[in-house]
């Protein structure tokens, strides 16, 4: 407190004191006087006693107004005095203040790790991200930082800016400190793109040119902070193989042919849990490698997750380093086989695949436009196990395309289950999928049950692949669908459905958008590896998040078209 100020409030206080004993004196005097005046009722001078009561009471009413002008007096000067601490205190705290000024990775303090240096962005007051345009084995590294205060620790270890070492492999805390403030953030380092990271070392880095023969192989995954997942790392000896089409490539810097984006089978001696998924020993990787968005497939599995259909795979973005190079975005995730957590249908149940491209044993419908290919269980031709499938299908179709086919007890419904065949259905024709009951297209019964439609699998034609336009039917023209459309029972059923899918569009769109976020990096490293976007047509980031933006316009307006369309049914 001011020195003057502390003057003139004691000057104060001794007013008040010696005017409060004036009237406390008054008061004493008021009161004899009354006592004298009642016992001289009679004298003359009553008269002039009262006049002098009542001076005496105008000086005891001013004395009180005194006494209160100089409490307020008293209480305003206390109400200045702590409010000119409040400023001093706001001032001293304003000038140590607490906070961090810059940070960032220099390649010439991490020559192993980097290949060139990564500014970091400071996002308010809480948050640091860094992006080190690299793919690496660990995380120490040596940060250089500017902060104000008088000391900085991370994870409660002091650490000096160019010199000090620190495991970034998970998340860290960052607090830097004053006399007066402390303020604290959470650190992120991001290794290339931020999504999770898959190496795959085949010995002797063999390319895995054939689908028929398993390669062995080291793997490591590593599920990269602030993604969405744990942070694990999982570390195996693996057997590899190609699945599907092997494609090559010729690089621009390697003179020899390269292993194009292909899809891997990847088989652990023992069960695992990847991404917090269930356990198992077989998982796929596939490549997207058609889909410049790389999340329609992705896309229709979220669907799949909202539907009736009993399963739907589960998959997770990675980026692949393969044999010690860049390989790009890729999903890992469940392989299409005959377990409890994936397809379940038994000891004895089947899985079929419709597609030209057969795969083993298969056989033919008439009104199938593909053949079928028996997935599971392992047949021969002619065998029991042949013969039961071929015949339930050939009986599904000749009640299908009977004449009693709407008869729920004799017609379609006595084969077929109606919940998928509709949500399998809804989901492909809402994707508009060139390729649903054509290729790629799964069904599956349980022995004792119902053909079922699904899993849903790769959906790289649809969701407005190459500029397709949003209306018309796909599915709906397929023999099958077309048959089942002339029951009004199944019309109905999909007309429920559907409005329960159009009621989540907006849910369906907000994930395409939070994926797209996710993936801008990697795809952009991505695109770089496979010449996906055209450079000189400006960022490629940019490019990525247009082509989605307008796979978002065209899944609302395909669903839109379909509501009116299923409304004027």
């Amino acid at each position: 407190m001011h020195l003057f100020a502390k003057k003139e409030l004691n000057l104060q206080r001794i007013l008040y004191i010696r005017n409060d004993r004036k009237l406390i004196g008054m008061k004493k005097f008021i009161f004899f006087a009354i006592a004298f005046c009642s016992l001289l009722a009679c004298s003359s001078e009553l008269d002039d006693v009262k006049k002098e009561i009542e001076d005496l009471e105008r000086q005891a009413l001013e004395l009180q107004r005194q006494k209160d002008s100089i409490e307020n007096a008293i209480k305003n000067q206390q109400g200045e005095n702590d409010s000119t601490q409040d400023k001093i205190d706001q001032t001293e705290y304003n000038l140590h203040p607490a906070f961090l000024k810059y940070m960032e990775f220099l390649s010439s303090d991490n020559p192993v790790q980097m290949v060139e240096d990564a500014k970091c962005e400071i996002i308010g007051d809480s948050v640091v991200e860094c992006w080190i345009t690299n793919i690496m084995d660990n995380k120490k590294l040596i940060p250089r930082f500017v902060y104000e205060g008088t000391e900085m620790t991370i994870d409660g270890k002091e650490v000096v800016s160019g010199k000090t070492i620190v495991d970034f492999r998970k998340p860290i805390s960052l607090v830097v400190k004053s006399k007066m403030q402390t303020k604290s953030y959470i650190v992120y380092v991001h290794s290339y793109t931020g999504i999770p990271m898959l190496w795959l070392e085949t010995d002797k880095r063999e390319n895995i040119a054939l689908t028929t023969k398993y390669y062995q192989a080291n793997l490591k995954l590593v599920e990269d902070v602030k993604t969405r997942a744990a942070g694990d790392v999982i570390e195996a000896r693996v057997r590899v193989r190609g699945v599907g089409d092997i494609s090559w490539y010729q690089s621009k810097v390697h003179p020899s042919l390269q292993i194009g984006k292909n899809s891997y089978a990847i088989l652990f001696s023992e069960v695992v849990s990847l991404f917090d998924e269930s356990k198992n020993n077989d998982w796929e990787l596939m490549p997207n490698a058609d889909d410049n968005t790389m999340l329609r497939t992705q896309t229709m599995f979220y669907m799949g997750h909202l539907s009736n259909l009993p399963f739907t795979p589960r998959y997770h973005f990675v980026d692949l380093m393969l044999n010690g190079r860049y390989y790009g975005t890729y999903m890992l995730g469940d392989r299409m086989e005959n377990a409890s957590a994936r397809v379940d249908v038994g000891f004895n149940g089947y899985i079929l695949k419709i597609d030209a491209a057969t795969t083993g044993v298969n056989f033919t419908t008439s009104e199938i436009e593909q053949p079928l290919s028996i997935l599971t269980p392992s047949v021969l031709v002619g065998d029991n196990n042949y013969r039961f499938i071929a015949s339930y299908l050939e009986s599904a179709e000749e009640a299908l395309f009977g004449d009693n086919f709407k008869n729920e007890s004799e017609g379609w419904q006595k084969y077929l289950d109606m919940d998928s065949f509709v949500d399998w259905y809804l989901i492909n024709e809402i994707a508009k999928n060139e390729d649903a009951f054509q290729a790629e297209c799964y069904m599956n019964m349980k022995k004792s049950g119902k053909l079922r439609m699904g899993p849903l699998w790769k959906a790289e034609k649809s969701f407005g692949f190459e500029k397709s336009s949003y209306s018309g039917f796909v599915v709906k023209n397929t023999k099958w669908y077309n048959r089942l459309f002339q029951d009004p029972a199944f019309v109905a059923k999909v007309k429920e459905r559907f409005a329960y899918f159009y009621k989540h569009k907006n849910t369906i769109i907000k994930e395409i958008s939070a994926n797209a976020e996710y993936l801008k990096r990697s795809a952009q490293e991505n695109s770089n590896k496979w010449d996906v976007f055209d450079k000189s047509a400006g960022d490629t980031k940019v490019q990525y998040l247009k082509t989605v933006s307008s796979m978002k316009d065209w899944l609302e307006k395909r669903m839109d078209w379909m509501n009116t369309e299923f409304g004027n049914m």
